[in-house]
Parts: structure tokens; sequence; C-alpha cells
């Protein structure tokens, strides 16, 4: 896990069941998109694979041939299960091809390690699949599943996984990685670490296209500027956010982040995961707001979420969003 950047609790519950020959059968990691989840997730597997793993920091080597070929996605015992480029779902046939090598004997480590990305894109069919195998794990199976959207998983999903939040990373850690390990610099670092909401991936992947920070910085000043916006403006924004199901679910992610800290600002806390203007603005509308009407509009974000994936009209799903947001006085 040394490729892992923060989220010191939750590596270090991986390496205390390491130690302690106390591995679960099955691990959820949860957080938003690209805070690191399967970079946390290839590590493990590391880990649970490494020739000479570091005992007392609890770390695989990285230098041995298990680590470097599951760094390289070649070992034999370690499998990624994902939706294909351009879909939004993992079919059930995917899962069956993991189940039945599930039921094999380790070929070379000590585990078979099976990552399935973004469990919420699995089909129905394919989720009833992998019931069976987390009611009855094979031994020496270790499943390690991620999820942005934990909320609409199956409840007997969730009782048979160990779940492992991530939260967003400070804006300090982003930065200084980006400096550290990609070799950013300072100026620029901090800029990304700004509107990257604590997701240091989204940050690295900024750098290699400039042209989605500066979409990003447009797309947050003019969700937060809706606060002030007549209706007849926020309805125009409904239907430029909601010309599709894929342009909305990406507006609404951004926008839940924001009122996250808008939420957090209203209760007086200040671990938010913006900064820079956008810190500024958030903290200014969660003092104009009571904690309970940011909340209520926070649940609106996630409940507009779930409407989405059981397939509501984006249109109408956003207008109702724009009804209910809160109105402030502007700045």
């Amino acid at each position: 896990m040394r490729a892992v950047v923060g989220h010191q609790h939750a590596r270090a519950l991986l390496s205390r069941a390491v130690a302690a020959g106390q591995v679960s059968h099955a691990y959820l990691l949860t957080g938003p998109a690209q805070i690191g989840k399967s970079t946390l997730a290839r590590g493990f597997a590391q880990l649970l694979e490494c020739e000479r793993p570091d005992a007392a920091a609890g770390l695989p080597c990285g230098e041995c041939g298990a680590c470097r070929r599951v760094a390289h996605g070649t070992h034999p015992d370690v499998m990624v299960v994902e939706a294909a480029d351009g879909k939004r779902s993992i079919p059930v046939d995917d899962v069956r091809a993991a189940i039945a090598r599930a039921n094999l004997s380790p070929s070379e480590g000590r585990w078979r390690v099976f990552i399935l990305r973004d469990v919420e894109q699995l089909t129905a069919s394919a989720v009833n699949a992998l019931l069976k195998t987390l009611e009855e794990p094979p031994p020496q199976v270790v499943l390690l599943l991620t999820s942005a959207e934990p909320e609409t998983l199956l409840p007997t999903l969730l009782s048979r996984c160990q779940s492992v939040a991530l939260l967003p990373l400070p804006t300090t850690e982003v930065e200084s990685a980006l400096v550290g390990r990609w070799g950013i610099t300072a100026t620029e670092a901090r800029e990304l670490a700004a509107l990257a909401n604590g997701r240091l991936g989204w940050a690295v992947e900024a750098h290699a296209r400039p042209a989605l920070r500066e979409e990003r910085a447009r797309q947050l000043a003019e969700l937060a500027a809706l606060t002030q916006a007549g209706r007849a403006e926020r309805l125009k924004s409904a239907g430029a956010l909601a010309s599709d199901t894929e342009t909305a679910r990406a507006a609404l992610a951004l926008w839940t982040l924001w009122w996250r800290d808008v939420t957090l600002a209203s209760c007086g806390a200040t671990h938010l995961a913006s900064a820079g203007a956008a810190r500024k603005e958030a903290e200014r509308q969660g003092r104009l707001l009571a904690p309970g009407r940011a909340h209520a509009f926070l649940r609106a974000l996630l409940a507009a979420q779930a409407a989405l994936d059981q397939n509501a009209n984006p249109r109408l799903t956003f207008d109702v969003l724009m009804l209910d947001l809160p109105r402030l006085a502007a700045g």
C-alpha cells in the first residue's frame, strides 16, 4: 500500500488484519470517485501476495515479483472486474467468470483476490450471483469491492462485507502529494488541490488535462451561484445540467460535494474539502443557512442521485431540485 496517499485509518485497519491473520473474506471500500479506492485495493492485494512484506510497517515490499505483477495487472491470482469502457453496468457473465476462478486454489500466491470496481454498476442478476459467493466464500479468497454510492447497494450485500470508508484528503495533503510524487509545481498543485475536493485521483488527471480543471472551476462557480438566482434562471440551468442522464449524474456529483461543505460550514465545521474562493463561498453560504436547511438540501441531492439510478427523468429531477434550492443573498 505504498502507493496510497493518506487514508491512514483504512490502511492501518487492513494491515492489522493481515498481521493478526484475521483477513475478512470481503471488504467494501467506499468514498467519492477518484478518492483512492482502487489504489488502496491494489495495494492491499500486493500486501496479501507479497513475497517479502515489511511486517513492522504493515506494507508490501513493492519490489518482489508478486508486487510488480499486481501493480501491472498481470498477477494470475488477482483479478479486476469492472464495467467495460463506455458502459455503465457490469454484466453477470463477468461476475460468474470471477466466481468460477474463486473456486480454484491460488496458482501462485497465498490468496485469490478479486477487485470489483464500482459495484453499484452490477446488474441485478450479477448482484444475486455475487451474494451466493459472499454467503459461502471459498477458502483463501478475498473480495475487494469499491463503491462511490454505497447508499444504493442492497442491505444484503452491505451486511456481508466489512466496510472501509475513505474520506476526502485534506487540501494540504493533496498539494504535497502532487509536488512530491508527480513533480507538479507548487503553484499549480495549490490550484489543483483547491478544485479537487480532496480527490487526489482527480487532481492528477486534471494536471494531465488542463481543460478538465478549467471546466470544473467554471461548473463549481455556476452551481455555487444558483442560490442567488431567480426561478427562471434556475429552471434554465436545469435544462443545461440535465440534458442527458450522464450530464445530470456528473452535475449531481459535483453539487453534492459542494453542498457537503456548505452543510459542514453551517454547523461551524472547518474541515472542508474546498479551498480558496470555493471554500470562502461555502463558508459564507453556510453562515447564512441553518444546519437543518442545509442538510435538507444535501439529502435532496442524494435522493436525486438515487432517483437517477432508478431511471428517473433527469430534467424533472433537476426542476424539483431547483425549486427546493435555498435562496441566499449575493456575497
